[in-house]
């Protein structure tokens, strides 16, 4: 007779009846994007897939191509055996299929199932630097919940970097379109809205890579030094912020830290993770990363992704002592805890659930609020029933999301082409011509983001860079107003032509709602409010890790320590093209006097902020703060708190943003701790980094 797993209590009786080669097998995957059920036990298989921006339908068909080649080769009577996917990859790689089949079986081939599948009618939700840009926590969680429901009434169980935190080190990160700030007290304000959205939506929720994955050269392995207070006051914070806001489940990342893999970091998955953070959850691999089994369960490891895998090496580790099956069952427990919280338990949505308007006017409120006014002259907000003249393939082919994981394949996406057209009239929008009443010309760059590769350079592509030679000729020839829109992955070049620019507004991968959001803003039937969440710099030879990021891809050391974004650029203030928090608008805002209040543990900092422009609008007010000098290397600020605030023309809004005294610490190597330093703490309150408005001095007490 077997036990069931029923509830929480019914979970060591589960795990004291099983046999040591199913509890092995249990916390290895069973296929691609599949966990191992046994249903002997009531233990469901979950299906476990990425999704920050949407449903992934490539990993969808990669589980179905897989699953079709086992069961053809069961039929055939030469069933698949965990060994012949000993490395945890191969089961991904059709032609790996192809490979092993032994000509009574033909592998289904992954490119003509997608070519040949209609897109999904499903959700693109922008992804984390984008979601960023809006610093309107409101906003992002209303596109996890929208997203949280689709995944669930589409089977989907756990969705996988929901969100990717990881912090923009370097511009030419091939991911960091996912992540979310080079900042970590933005990623911890913003981030945690994102897990509670998706947890609304009934999935669970998983914050990825941990820790300090923040390049894709070498990524499989690449050895990083970094020092303790680096990690902690910038790469960790938006992980512990997720964990703090019920995130259940954490992706190990890739590569090492100070010598040893994530994946197998017992330092970072069980003393900081769980006995620091109070982590309850289970610890999954991404997909490869635990490079040996035995190591990473010992570690922290919980699940080990993907499948099939052999699970020899954990059954022989526990046989002959090296790993306590105590510990193993410790991962096994983990894991159950948090399965029973699953739509596979609980129950999945059915698409009769879902409102397909839900996640398009939160994609839609998301777009704008992100996208962001970087430049403008006065050309903008155009005129109603003004004559534009497009330029640029993305005018028309927008890049919604990136590519790899974060992929998503949809007959949703729009662009700001065919938007304006509607907006405005077809009779008023052309697409690479310029007509004699012609009113402005608007040209779309781009810059490609992936998994896998980080970017050579920050110049656009010579497509782009055609396209926006055109349109300044032009331009230049019939004395029009060029207005340049960036549909991009992160900073690009910009110093050699942002003269010619009468206005540049950056959308970043906005979604599938990017085109009508733009054409809005363009129009002035939205008022922009998008802020950077990351610096863009004059170019790449000014950037604080240019010197040692990608490297060999074997070691690498993070000389600038905790000098990356805006703490180095205040050092370096020439080398800025745009600064961090910067964003303009229609409107126009006054900071008033700041006051500050100190109540025990906490300050609260008040700003009034009058809107003296012609219009509603929204203001981010940035909080900054000054801390004294003493023993420890300070920057020149740090940003602590924001408010975003909607004010109708002619009122008056007041910030208030409330700071923890612990929040103003920092960590001490020497004696292994935070260390809150005493003495006068300037608060600033700004637009931007580079934009404070007033500021106050508050004695704070250690």
């Amino acid at each position: 007779m077997f036990s069931k797993l029923t509830d929480r209590d019914s979970i060591d009786e589960v795990i004291k009846a099983m046999s040591l080669e199913e509890k092995a097998r249990l916390v290895i995957g069973d296929s691609p994007f599949r966990t191992k059920g046994m249903e002997q036990y009531g233990i469901p298989a979950l299906v476990v897939m990425d999704g920050g921006t949407g449903f992934n339908s490539i990993q969808d068909e990669q589980e179905k191509a897989f699953r079709a080649y086992c069961k053809r080769r069961s039929i055939a009577g030469n069933p698949v055996s965990e060994d012949e996917f000993v490395s945890g990859m191969e089961c991904l790689d059709t032609n790996k299929l192809s490979a092993l089949a032994d000509g009574k079986v033909k592998a289904p081939d992954l490119g003509e199932m997608l070519e040949t599948r209609p897109l999904t009618a499903l959700g693109c939700y922008p992804p984390g630097m984008f979601l960023a840009a809006t610093w309107n926590p409101e906003v992002i969680s209303r596109c996890g919940r929208a997203l949280g429901r689709e995944a669930n009434s589409l089977g989907i169980d756990i969705l996988l970097g929901t969100p990717n935190v990881n912090i923009h080190r370097d511009p030419l990160g091939g991911r960091i379109f996912e992540g979310y700030s080079e900042d970590p007290c933005l990623v911890s304000s913003l981030a945690p809205a994102f897990v509670k959205g998706i947890m609304e939506g009934g999935v669970i929720a998983n914050v990825k890579h941990f820790a300090a994955n923040n390049q894709e050269t070498g990524r499989m392995g690449i050895n990083e030094h970094i020092s303790e207070r680096t990690l902690r006051e910038i790469y960790l914070p938006g992980f512990k912020a997720c964990v703090d806001a019920g995130c259940q489940t954490v992706m190990s990342a890739y590569n090492k830290i100070n010598g040893t893999a994530c994946a197998m970091n017992k330092w970072l998955l069980t003393n900081v993770l769980r006995d620091e953070w109070g982590f309850e959850g289970f610890v999954m691999s991404d997909w490869g990363a635990a490079y040996e089994e035995a190591p990473a369960i010992e570690a922290g490891n919980d699940l080990i992704m993907p499948g099939p895998r052999t699970s020899a090496p954990l059954i022989k580790a526990v046989r002959n002592g090296t790993l306590p099956e105590s510990v193993l069952d410790d991962a096994i427990r983990n894991y159950l805890k948090v399965l029973l919280e699953t739509p596979a338990v609980k129950g999945h949505l059915t698409p009769d659930d879902i409102d397909p308007e839900e996640g398009i006017r939160a994609a839609y409120d998301a777009a704008c609020e992100g996208i962001t006014l970087l430049k403008n002259d006065g050309v903008l907000p155009l005129a109603e029933g003004s004559k534009v003249a497009f330029y640029g393939r993305h005018s028309r082919e927008m890049i919604a999301s990136g590519e790899g994981s974060a992929e998503v394949r949809t007959s949703l996406n729009t662009n700001v082409y065919d938007a304006a057209s509607k907006l405005t009239g077809e009779g008023n929008v052309t697409f690479g011509e310029v007509r004699e009443d012609t009113d402005a010309i608007i040209v779309t760059v781009s810059a490609r983001g992936q998994e896998g590769f980080d970017r050579e350079s920050l110049a656009m592509p010579d497509e782009d860079r055609t396209a926006l030679y055109n349109a300044t000729a032009e331009s230049k020839r019939l004395g029009l107003p060029l207005i340049v829109l960036l549909n991009v992955s992160g900073p690009i070049d910009i110093a050699d032509w942002e003269p010619e620019a009468s206005a540049i507004v950056c959308e970043f991968f906005p979604g599938m709602q990017g085109g009508p959001a733009m054409a809005d803003i363009l129009f002035g039937k939205v008022n922009p409010s998008g802020k950077l969440p990351l610096t863009f710099p004059k170019s790449y030879g000014v950037t604080p890790a240019k010197d040692n990021f990608g490297g060999d891809g074997i070691e690498l050391t993070y000389e600038e320590g905790i000098y990356i974004g805006y703490r180095y650029y205040d050092r370096h203030p020439e080398a800025v093209m745009y600064p961090f928090g910067h964003g303009l608008s229609y409107s126009e805002f006054e900071f008033g006097e700041i006051s500050a209040s100190v109540d025990g543990g906490k300050i609260a900092v008040s700003v009034p902020v009058a809107n003296t422009g012609l219009r509603e609008g929204s203001e981010t007010v940035q909080l900054y703060v000054s801390a004294p000098a003493g023993k420890l290397d300070k920057p020149e600020k740090e940003l602590k708190g924001f408010a975003k605030l909607k004010i109708a023309s002619g009122e008056t809004g007041t910030a208030v943003i409330c700071v923890d005294k612990e929040d103003l610490a920092s960590f001490d190597e020497e004696e292994g701790r935070w260390v809150l330093e005493p003495g006068e703490y300037e608060f600033m309150a700004g637009a931007s980094a580079a934009d404070i408005r007033c500021s106050v001095r508050v004695q704070i007490l250690a």
